[in-house]
């Protein structure tokens, strides 16, 4: 076999720190089998720091191995970013250049070579280019969309290499049509590589529960109907509505039992949605009083335990004063009392005025 020379792109979509051995990534490579045709044939990239004997492969032939040296490297440390409605999102990326050989390098100008960055959302079958950037050539770019900035440019400038740069989006203010998949590409003379992200874009649900407090004034029936609002949440998938009920006579919390049901999905504006979950509690007794129903909800941008609202079951006739309702009487005595007070100087002053009047005419 002939020895080959081979220049490679490695585009790397999350960069895993090696402590000790090799790291390998297993690949395909193509070979000129003559005539025109080309063969694709099983390969591993080793990566190693340092000199060193290659360590044994059993599936691959030694005198099959060769020596590449990976000239560009194309990066990111957040491939799956998740970012709050509304917030900016910051999606990284890093690239690396090293010459192929150290006569290429001096047989080049000094520094490090031009370049060209592009940034593009693929979502739902669709895609469109989001930016291109060529430091000291931005007059000639298309207009950035969406507000999208790029921080395009080489981190060093030594005269002979490696290089590193910096090719880092930003987006203001995000909304739920900008998520998707982001394809950066790096453009060097005669090599280019490419990393993906995906960018999820979510905003926890808000909820409430009506009526509360919740109170059943006639035994032997259900209590009214209750309503949980879960509002303003995207994405409108993955949510789930749990009903408890909270004391009672069994002491602890059990699944409230009723009819449930769900309401359709409430567009907002801003891409959010919101939905209604209902619960018409079963027949209880006065022993309920004083325990708590409680709407648990489930989604994806929440904690594993979800988020809450309860309401107070209050049996009628059974509920002491409480102390709203004895503030409410002293209010009310005040009140009283200042009434009859100023009734009475009301009086006192007309029959003083009424004597008055009398001794004058006498």
């Amino acid at each position: 076999m002939k020895p080959l020379s081979l220049l490679l792109s490695v585009a790397l979509g999350l960069v895993t720190a090696v402590s000790a051995g090799p790291a390998v990534i297993e690949c395909w490579m193509v070979e000129d089998a003559g005539g025109g045709r080309l063969t694709k044939k099983p390969a591993a990239l080793l990566l190693r720091q340092g000199p060193g004997r290659l360590p044994p492969r059993p599936d691959l032939e030694p005198e099959l191995y060769l020596k590449v040296r990976a000239v560009l490297t194309v990066l990111t440390h957040t491939p799956t970013p998740r970012i709050r409605l509304g917030q900016d999102a910051l999606l990284d990326l890093k690239f690396a250049y090293m010459p192929p050989t150290s006569e290429a390098a001096t047989s080049l100008a000094p520094g490090p070579p031009p370049f060209g960055l592009e940034w593009r959302r693929q979502h739902l079958g669709k895609g469109h280019l989001l930016l291109a950037a060529t430091p000291g050539l931005s007059e000639q770019m298309p207009p950035a969309q969406e507000g999208a900035v790029a921080f395009a440019a080489w981190d060093d400038d030594e005269p002979w290499g490696p290089w590193t740069g910096n090719g880092t989006l930003w987006l203001p203010a995000v909304q739920p049509f900008q998520e998707g998949t982001y394809l950066a590409t790096v453009h060097l003379p005669y090599l280019q590589g490419q990393v993906a992200l995906e960018l999820a874009v979510q905003k926890p649900p808000k909820v409430s529960l009506t009526p509360a407090p919740l109170v059943w004034a006639t035994r032997g029936e259900a209590p009214p109907q209750l309503q949980c609002l879960v509002s303003h949440f995207y994405p409108s998938e993955g949510l789930e509505v749990e009903w408890e009920l909270r004391g009672g006579p069994e002491g602890s919390f059990q699944k409230a039992e009723g009819q449930k049901w769900l309401s359709a999905l409430l567009h907002h504006s801003d891409g959010t949605v919101s939905l209604s979950a209902h619960l018409q509690p079963v027949p209880i007794t006065a022993e309920h009083h004083g325990a708590r129903y409680a709407c648990r909800v489930h989604h994806p941008t929440l904690p594993a335990l979800g988020r809450s609202a309860e309401v107070t079951l209050e049996v009628a006739g059974l509920s002491g004063p409480t102390l709203e309702d004895g503030v409410g009487l002293f209010l009310s005595a005040f009140l009283l009392l200042g009434l009859i007070k100023a009734l009475g100087w009301a009086a006192a002053y007309m029959c003083t005025s009424k004597d008055s009047k009398e001794k004058k005419a006498q």
